[in-house]
């Protein structure tokens, strides 16, 4: 069984209060950076407005600890999500945890399809990729 490199809590479990690996109920995203608690308590909040459009104070600190607590009692009625250990594999040869590289956005776009381009691809797919699809233009130029 795996646990948490957040809070070590076990799968299947709550995260501990804080932890950063927790995800969002509403949005999906990592609880503690997602903007929901703003949505949810500040009706002018809007990302293309000086300081979001929050209260200088709560722009600067975070909300106050009264919305905190009304966040938790929000997120409970929702529901938490529990802990559950997800690998990352490449996803064209299913590797665990590859080891990650960069490559230009033009390049990435280039030779990885559109509906593929948020996967992770290792290093040897996409030498395999690159390789077939350069090989590939090679034969229909020489076709030509």
């Amino acid at each position: 069984m795996n646990e948490c490199g957040g809070c070590g809590c076990q799968e299947g479990s709550l995260h501990k209060p804080g932890c950063t690996a927790e995800l969002c109920p509403f949005c999906g995203g990592q609880l503690i950076s997602c903007s929901c608690i703003y949505e949810k308590f500040y009706p002018g909040f809007d990302r293309s407005k000086p300081m979001c459009g929050l209260p200088a104070g709560v722009y600067e600190n975070g909300p106050p600890p009264n919305i905190v607590r009304e966040w938790d009692y929000v997120l409970e009625a929702k529901g938490r999500i529990p802990y559950i250990h997800w690998p990352i594999r490449c996803a064209r040869c299913g590797v665990e945890y590859p080891k990650m590289f960069r490559v230009p956005d033009t390049q990435w776009e280039k030779y990885i399809q559109p509906g593929e381009r948020r996967q992770v691809v290792c290093k040897s797919c996409w030498n395999e990729i690159v390789a077939l699809v350069d090989g590939a233009a090679e034969l229909e130029g020489s076709n030509e």
